[in-house]
Formats: structure tokens, C-alpha cells, sequence
């Protein structure tokens, strides 16, 4: 047998150039996440959480050139975390559900968590390797991954902070504005509330921006 023929190990080239985000995949997925929580059954929703949130993980590295070993995902996909605060949450929300449940219309406030990890990971998780990561591997292996997850983790509680200040936005003018005054506050209302999801991406984005930049964070060592 040749020496052509024997295993190599994971190639460090540099990844290829990132494919453009699919329009929507992300919220989709987060409306998966959202959805599992209405399961009937007490293990199936957390079966199918870790699904999407795996799915989730592959197609942001994916659409980098990059690959997860199968140790890597499973520390994405899963839905318990190492971070004391997570787990602090974990053990609470199923108590919290349980009041929010006989609340009636209530009960869908003790599903958004779930929706706001998925979607966290999908973002942040594209954010590190589009800027922080220096690795040059194609690979991103267990150790990897489990600095990433914790510090995405962290974010989206450092992210419900007062003292954080994300990036602003302003929405632009009309060279004059014709419309009535019930006109303004409507349209207020409605572009108040559709620029939700951009105001909590920033707040993400900051959040974790503060994160890898502190100290023991290990996302800046590649």
C-alpha cells in the first residue's frame, strides 16, 4: 500500500470565502426553537431543541468553509451550559413554566428563552469566526468550542445588562413628512416594534464584543 493512501491530518489552509447569509435561515430556526416547547411530551422538546440548535451551529460554519467535529457540535447543540448562571436559569424555568402555564396567553413568555439561545448562537457564533477567530484550521474541535459556547452563553446575559451600550441606529427622514398625526404614532408604534429583532442583535453584538475582548475569555489565542 502506497504512503500516498495513509490518514493525514486536518488540513490548516485557510477557509474560503464566507457564503452571504441565507435571508431568514436564522429565524426560522429560531421559530423552531420557539415551536419544540409546545411538545406535549416532557423529553421530546429537548430532543428536538438539541436538533436545532446542531443544525443551527453546522450551517453558520458551513457557510464559513469550515467544518465541526462531531464532539464540537454536540457542546453547541446541547442545551445545558457550563456557565453557573445557565444552570442557575435551567433549574428555575421549568417552575417558572409551570406558573406561566396557568397564566394562559402567559405561558408563551417562558418559551422565548429558548427562541433567544438559538438565535444567539446562529448569530455570535458567525460573529467569532468572521471576526475574532485567528485559528487557521478548517476544523473547530472540542476545546474550540467550548470556549465559543461558554462566551456566547455569557453574552446573552451580559445583553439584559443597563450598563450595556450597543451601537445605535437611526432611521432616516423623508424630505418632508405629509402624514397625519394618528399617521405618525401608528407608524411609530409599528416601526418601533419591527426594529425589536436589529436592537437585540446589537445588544448581542456588543455583549459579545465585551466578552472576547475580556481577559480568560481564550477567544483571541486561536
Amino acid at each position: 500500500m502506497s504512503s500516498s493512501s495513509a490518514a493525514t491530518p486536518p488540513p490548516a489552509a485557510a477557509a474560503t470565502p464566507t457564503d452571504p447569509a441565507p435571508s431568514g435561515r436564522l429565524a426560522v430556526l429560531t421559530v423552531f426553537a420557539l415551536a419544540v416547547n409546545a411538545v406535549p411530551f416532557p423529553i421530546l422538546p429537548d430532543i428536538m431543541a438539541v436538533r436545532v440548535r446542531g443544525a443551527t451551529a453546522h450551517d453558520v460554519v458551513a457557510r464559513h468553509g469550515l467544518s465541526l467535529t462531531n464532539e464540537a457540535r454536540a457542546i453547541f447543540a446541547s442545551v445545558e451550559s457550563g456557565s453557573n448562571k445557565v444552570l442557575a436559569r435551567k433549574a428555575g424555568e421549568a417552575v417558572v413554566r409551570q406558573i406561566l402555564r396557568k397564566l394562559g396567553p402567559l405561558a408563551a413568555i417562558a418559551t422565548l428563552t429558548r427562541g433567544l439561545e438559538v438565535y444567539a448562537l446562529g448569530l455570535l457564533l458567525d460573529r467569532y469566526i468572521d471576526r475574532i477567530r485567528a485559528s487557521g484550521s478548517v476544523r473547530i474541535d472540542v476545546e474550540e468550542a467550548t470556549r465559543v459556547r461558554d462566551a456566547i452563553d455569557k453574552a446573552v446575559f451580559h445583553a439584559l445588562s443597563p450598563a450595556l451600550v450597543p451601537s445605535s441606529t437611526t432611521l432616516r427622514r423623508g424630505a418632508e413628512d405629509l402624514r397625519g398625526e394618528l399617521t405618525r404614532w401608528t407608524d411609530a408604534l409599528l416601526l418601533t416594534g419591527a426594529s425589536l429583532p436589529s436592537y437585540i442583535e446589537r445588544r448581542l453584538h456588543a455583549a459579545f464584543d465585551e466578552i472576547a475582548a475580556s481577559e480568560g475569555s481564550g477567544l483571541r489565542d486561536g
